[in-house]
Formats: C-alpha cells, sequence, structure tokens
C-alpha cells in the first residue's frame, strides 16, 4: 500500500515504523526544502519496478546521478519540520479557524469539506453550489489573494475534481471549490482581507454563472 504524505510533513508524524507503511512519498518543497526534490520510502522487501535503468545509482531503482545538494536539504528541511511540526500546527490553527468560521459566516451555503477537526491545520476548501471555481480565482488573483480549485497536476484543466466527485460531492459543488492554505508567514490582517473580499467574489461568481458567463 502507497501513502501519498507530500501534504502531511509540517503537522503530523511521518515515522514509518509507527505508520507500519508499505511506501510512503513526500516532495520536499512542502516542507521548506529544495524544489524538485522527494522521498520515496520503500519497505524492505516491498516488491518495485525501477523508474529509469541504465546505471546502478540508488540500489538499481532509479539511474542517473543523485542530486546530493537536493537530498541533503531535503533531509535538513525534514528533520527542521518534523520537530517543529506541533508550533507550526498551532499556528495555522489559529489562521485557519478564523477563515473557516468566517467563511461559513459571511458565505450563504459555504460548506466545508472535511471533518472540521480532523483535519490538516493549514488546510481550508469549501465548495459553493452555484459559484464556478475559474471565475472565482481569477478575481481573487487580481485581488492579490492566492488560491487553487484542485491539484498542481490538473491546474490545467477546469474540470470539476474526480476526486471530489468519486466522494459524493454533487457536480454543483465540485464545480465551485476554492482551496487556501497557511501558515506562519501569514498574517491575522490577510486572513481578515481574505474574509473581507470573498463573499462579493462568490456572490459575482454565481451571478455569473446564472446569467452564463464565466472566466472561461
Amino acid at each position: 500500500v502507497h501513502t501519498d504524505a507530500v501534504q502531511g510533513a509540517n503537522a503530523l508524524d511521518v515515522d514509518v515504523k509507527r505508520l507500519g507503511v508499505d511506501l510512503l512519498s513526500l516532495s520536499a518543497h512542502k516542507f521548506g526544502g529544495p524544489k524538485g526534490a522527494g522521498v520515496l520510502y520503500m519497505r524492505r522487501g516491498t516488491p518495485f519496478l525501477e523508474q529509469l535503468s541504465g546505471g546502478g545509482q540508488e540500489r538499481q531503482r532509479r539511474a542517473g546521478t543523485e542530486n546530493v545538494a537536493g537530498i541533503v536539504g531535503t533531509a535538513v528541511a525534514l528533520t527542521e519540520a518534523q520537530a517543529n511540526r506541533e508550533h507550526y500546527s498551532m499556528i495555522c490553527r489559529q489562521l485557519s479557524r478564523p477563515l473557516i468560521e468566517g467563511f461559513l459566516r459571511s458565505v450563504p451555503g459555504a460548506k466545508l469539506s472535511g471533518h472540521p477537526e480532523q483535519r490538516l491545520p493549514n488546510n481550508v476548501h469549501f465548495s459553493f453550489e452555484g459559484a464556478e471555481s475559474d471565475a472565482m480565482l481569477a478575481r481573487l488573483d487580481a485581488l492579490g489573494i492566492a488560491a487553487s480549485a484542485g491539484s498542481a497536476c490538473t491546474s490545467a484543466t477546469w474540470e470539476p475534481s474526480h476526486v471530489l466527485t468519486a466522494m459524493g460531492m454533487p457536480l454543483t459543488r465540485a464545480a465551485g471549490v476554492l482551496r487556501l492554505t497557511c501558515g506562519p508567514e501569514n498574517t491575522a490582517e490577510q486572513i481578515d482581507y481574505v474574509l473581507s473580499v470573498l463573499p462579493g467574489v462568490v456572490s459575482e461568481s454565481r451571478a455569473k454563472a446564472r446569467s452564463g458567463l464565466s472566466a472561461k
């Protein structure tokens, strides 16, 4: 069983022995490491087909000269992230909770995705029925707010997330989702700013959707 832990290293314990996983993936830039580097843990004896052949590097699982600087940077960043995860989580919750509560209070029909407490502390994901993600993202970008509607690997498409629809989210909601993440570099003033503009952004998107207009 493969565990995608890319989003969790800052806030969760990724001790592979305690978790008992067969394979686990991490991406360095998610926890302050260098971009383009990552981790694939493999439990001894786990079947695995080589990804690149031709050399004996990485025990003949991936040929090519190792990125030593990237490996060292990843190891240092992961060590620090795991040591500081409780502090990181505390700061993120202080920012994400007002964001979640503000969305629910100020935007009619806003629905939080996932459990209100058992979630990554930095992640806020909402669906807004009748709105369209592309229109909201375009407007937020113009207002200086970085947000997304899906993973980076599907950012080239405006189609509703197949993951959300597979989880049972209606298309009318899956077409109008937003994800915002916060971190220690963010401020309470920035959260207040997002909350001050988001109701209007959602309302504007819903109006455009009703009239047949969008950012497409």
